[in-house]
C-alpha cells in the first residue's frame, strides 16, 4: 500500500489551549508551560468563618496592649523568590495605632491603614461598605526572613487602646464540616498574655471560648514540585476528512528545556475519545524522545510530569514535533466530505461535581416549575422564566453549616390556592441573602438538567455579591444571570448575553493598572462606572423598573474577581460547606479567575486564568469520520462534555433522531448525497447543539461529489 509521511508540529500555545495542566501554568510572554509559581501555606481554610452557636466576634482575636499571638507555618522548602505574609482581620474605623509583627524575629510595623495605605479607604472606613467588615490584610516579606521547617510569626500593639486590631480565628469544631475528607487539628497557633511570657493553645478569641488556628497565610512566590500536563488526544494521520490510514510509523520529540525533570509516557488509540475503549498502555518516552512502529491507533496521547528539587527554578515545555509514516488504501470508491459542522470539545483541568438532577425532581414538582417554563419557546426562555420565579418566591434560611436547597424556596399558597410569589417590590432588589435566591435559582435550574453554578463576585474593595452562571445550548457559551434584581448583562450591540469572565474583561479595559490589594478597584475608577464605559447593557427585568434603583452600577465594581466551589451536590452533600454566610470568604473549597488586570488574590490556593479550565465548553459534540474494510460504511466516533450524559441522539437524512449510549458506531451510505446530524443528550432530556456531516459516496464510475 501507498505511504507518506506527515509531519505535526505544535508549539506552546496549541498545546495549552488543548491540554490539560495540573499544578502548572501557562506563561504566555514565553510561550511555555511550566510549575505553578505561587504556593499558599495554610491550615485554617478548612474551618474559617464564623463557628456554630458563637458569639457575634467571639471568633475574632482582639490585640490589647500586652496580649500577643502567635501562628506557627511549615515550608518543606525555604527558597523563594518572595513573600507576603496575609491575615484575616479587622482594623476599626480611623485606626491610627500600628501593628507590630515578628516573622522568625525580622521585625516589621505594618502603620494603621490610613497612613500606610490610605487609598485602602475599605480597611479603615465605611465609605464603600454599609458596615465594618474583615479584610484580608497584607505585608511583603523579604525571601530571607522565612525558613525552612516551622516559621513563627507574632502579632501584637505596643500603644494603649481597646480593641485596635483583630484577627480571625478558625474554630476546631468547623474542621468536620469544612473539607472531605475531614483533616484534624493542627494546633499550631497560641495567645501570650504576658508579653510572650507563656503561651497558650486553648481558649482563644474575645471570650476566651475557640480553639482552633489564627487565619494567618504565607503566600510564597516559589513552584510547585510537581506538576502534570495531559494533552488532548492527536492525530497523527494530520487527516481533515475522512481518514483511512495505518500508522506504520511514529517519532516524537518534544522541545523542553529549562532545570529540573520532566518524565514523557505515550499511550496510543483507535479513537479520539479519551473515555474510550481501544487505548494502549502508557509507556515511557526515554530523553523526551520516542519512536513507536505499528502503535495500535493513528491517535495519541501524552503526559509530561515535570518536578524540580529547586522551587526557584521550573523546566518549561515548549512543544512537539512528530514525523509520522502513514499507510493508506487508496481507492476510487472513496467517499468524500462534503461538509462538516463539528463542535469543538475542551476539557477542564478540574474536575466538577454536579448534583444529581433527579434528586431534585420532587422541588420541581412541589412548585410546579414545569408550569413556570410552559409556552416558553426557547431553552434560554426557559431559563428566564425560572429566573423571574427564583426573584419572586418566598425564601427560608439556608443553615450555613449544612447546605440544603430544600431549605430555601418556601411553599405558600394564595386565597385562591396558587403558590404565592412577593413582589411587586418597592425597589428592583428583591428581601433576603443574595446567595439564598441564586442557590435557588440553581436548584431549579439544574431540576431541568440546565448545568449552573454558584459564583461569588467580589474584587478588591469591599462587599462580595453572589450570582449564577448557567450553560446556555441556545447561546453556545456560560451567561451571568442574577435572581437578587432578576436581570443579566449583555453586549449592547449584539444583545448576546454575557458571561461574568466576559464583563470582567471589559472592566478591564477602563482600567488604569491592575486591581490588587492596595489598588482597589473604587480608588483606581473614582467616578464610578457605567454600562457606557464597560460597554455592556442591562436587561429590563420584568418588574420594568430599573436594575439599581439609585443609579449606580454595584455589580460591575466587583466583576472582575470571581470564586466559585468546585460542585453544586448541596443536596447529595450538605457538606463541605464553602462558606459559613458570616465573613470573608477564604475557604479552600473555593476555585478562583484571574486575569492580568485581576491578577491573583493572595488568599487563595486555586488559580486559574485558562478560560478552558474556568468556563470549559458542554454539551457540544465531535464528530470523527474514517474508513472501514467496507467501502460504503463509515467508522463514527463520537466525542463530548455533557453532564449527566446519556449518550447521543443521532439522525439520518430525514429520519427521526434515535438514541445511542454508545460512543462509536458505523454509519451505512447509500449513493449520493449522505447527512448526519448529532447531538449530545443528558439525562433530563436536554440536548446539545447538533454538529452535522455531509458525504457523497458513488458506487463505480462517476463524480466522487457533486459539482458546487
Amino acid at each position: 500500500m501507498p505511504t507518506f509521511t506527515v509531519t505535526t508540529t505544535l508549539d506552546g500555545h496549541a498545546l495549552n489551549e488543548a491540554g490539560r495542566l495540573i499544578g502548572l501554568r501557562w506563561d504566555p510572554g514565553a510561550t511555555t508551560i511550566g510549575l505553578r509559581d505561587r504556593m499558599l501555606i495554610e491550615d485554617d481554610a478548612d474551618a474559617i468563618g464564623r463557628p456554630e452557636g458563637a458569639e457575634e466576634g467571639s471568633w475574632f482575636e482582639r490585640l490589647t496592649p500586652g496580649l500577643r499571638i502567635r501562628k506557627e507555618l511549615v515550608l518543606s522548602d525555604a527558597r523563594c523568590h518572595g513573600a507576603q505574609l496575609t491575615w484575616c482581620g479587622r482594623e476599626p474605623d480611623d485606626n491610627s495605632v500600628p501593628l507590630q509583627l515578628s516573622v522568625n524575629g525580622f521585625a516589621i510595623t505594618r502603620p494603621a491603614t490610613k497612613h500606610a495605605h490610605p487609598q485602602c479607604r475599605h480597611y479603615y472606613t465605611s465609605d464603600w461598605a454599609s458596615s465594618t467588615f474583615d479584610n484580608w490584610f497584607v505585608v511583603a516579606l523579604p525571601p530571607d526572613a522565612l525558613r525552612e521547617g516551622t516559621n513563627t510569626i507574632e502579632m501584637w500593639v505596643d500603644e494603649a487602646s481597646d480593641g485596635v486590631w483583630e484577627i480571625m480565628i478558625a474554630a476546631d469544631s468547623e474542621r468536620p464540616r469544612g473539607a472531605a475528607p475531614p483533616r484534624p487539628p493542627v494546633g499550631r497557633s497560641a495567645r501570650s498574655r504576658d508579653a510572650g511570657a507563656t503561651w497558650s493553645r486553648s481558649g482563644l478569641g474575645q471570650f476566651d471560648r475557640i480553639d482552633g488556628e489564627y487565619c494567618v497565610r504565607l503566600n510564597v512566590q516559589q513552584h510547585a514540585a510537581v506538576g502534570r500536563f495531559l494533552s488532548a488526544p492527536i492525530d497523527l494521520s494530520g487527516s481533515e476528512g475522512i481518514a483511512h490510514c495505518r500508522v506504520v510509523r511514529s517519532a516524537v520529540d518534544w522541545n523542553i528545556d529549562g532545570p529540573g525533570q520532566v518524565d514523557i509516557q505515550v499511550r496510543f488509540g483507535e479513537s479520539p475519545v479519551e473515555e474510550g475503549d481501544g487505548w494502549s498502555s502508557w509507556v515511557s518516552a526515554d530523553d523526551a524522545a520516542g519512536e513507536w512502529s505499528h502503535p495500535r491507533g493513528r491517535w495519541m496521547q501524552f503526559a509530561a510530569t515535570m518536578s524540580t528539587k529547586d522551587p526557584r527554578v521550573s523546566p518549561c515545555l515548549r512543544g512537539l514535533r512528530i514525523v509520522s509514516e502513514i499507510e493508506t488504501g487508496a481507492s476510487p470508491q472513496r467517499p468524500r466530505l462534503v461538509r462538516l459542522h463539528n463542535g469543538e470539545v475542551t476539557r477542564s483541568s478540574v474536575a466538577y461535581t454536579w448534583e444529581d438532577p433527579e434528586r431534585l425532581q420532587d422541588l420541581r414538582s412541589r412548585f410546579d416549575l414545569d408550569c413556570v417554563v410552559k409556552g416558553a419557546t426557547t431553552e434560554f426562555e426557559r431559563m428566564l422564566r425560572l429566573l423571574h420565579w427564583s426573584y419572586r418566591i418566598p425564601l427560608g434560611q439556608l443553615n450555613p453549616y449544612g447546605w440544603r436547597y430544600d431549605d430555601l424556596p418556601q411553599l405558600e399558597s394564595e386565597a385562591d390556592g396558587s403558590i404565592r410569589l412577593l413582589g411587586p417590590y418597592d425597589g428592583p432588589r428583591r428581601q433576603g441573602h443574595c446567595l439564598y435566591c441564586n442557590l435557588t435559582l440553581i436548584a431549579a435550574l439544574l431540576s431541568f438538567g440546565y448545568p449552573a453554578r454558584w459564583v461569588n463576585i467580589s474584587t478588591k474593595h469591599t462587599y462580595g455579591h453572589e450570582v449564577t452562571e448557567v450553560w446556555s445550548n441556545d447561546f453556545d457559551k456560560w451567561v451571568f444571570l442574577d435572581a437578587t434584581r432578576d436581570y443579566y448583562m449583555t453586549d449592547p450591540e449584539t444583545g448576546m448575553p454575557l458571561s461574568l469572565s466576559e464583563i470582567g474583561e471589559r472592566v478591564a479595559e477602563i482600567l488604569p493598572r491592575p486591581v490588587t490589594w492596595d489598588q482597589p478597584i473604587p480608588h483606581l475608577l473614582p467616578s464610578g462606572v457605567s454600562p457606557d464605559n464597560v460597554r455592556i447593557a442591562y436587561r429590563t427585568p420584568p418588574h420594568g423598573g430599573s436594575v439599581f434603583a439609585d443609579g449606580a452600577d454595584h455589580d460591575l465594581l466587583m466583576i472582575g474577581h470571581l470564586q466559585m466551589p468546585l460542585r453544586n451536590d448541596f443536596v447529595t452533600r450538605p457538606q463541605p460547606v464553602p462558606w459559613r454566610v458570616s465573613s470573608n470568604w477564604g475557604s479552600g473549597e473555593f476555585y478562583c479567575w484571574s486575569s492580568p488586570m485581576f491578577p491573583p488574590k493572595l488568599e487563595y490556593d486555586h488559580h486559574t486564568d485558562r478560560w478552558q479550565d474556568w468556563e470549559p465548553p458542554l454539551n457540544r459534540t465531535r464528530l470523527v469520520l474514517s474508513e472501514t474494510q467496507k467501502p460504503a460504511i463509515l467508522q463514527v466516533d463520537a466525542d463530548t462534555v455533557t453532564p449527566w450524559s446519556d449518550g447521543f441522539e443521532v439522525c439520518f437524512e430525514e429520519d427521526p433522531w434515535t438514541h445511542r449510549q454508545v460512543v462509536r458506531w458505523e454509519w451505512p451510505l447509500h449513493e449520493g448525497q449522505n447527512r448526519m446530524r448529532v447531538r449530545s443528550k443528558n439525562r433530563m432530556g436536554v440536548t446539545g447543539p447538533e454538529s452535522e456531516a455531509v458525504v457523497w459516496w458513488t458506487n463505480g464510475p462517476g463524480p466522487v461529489r457533486p459539482e458546487g
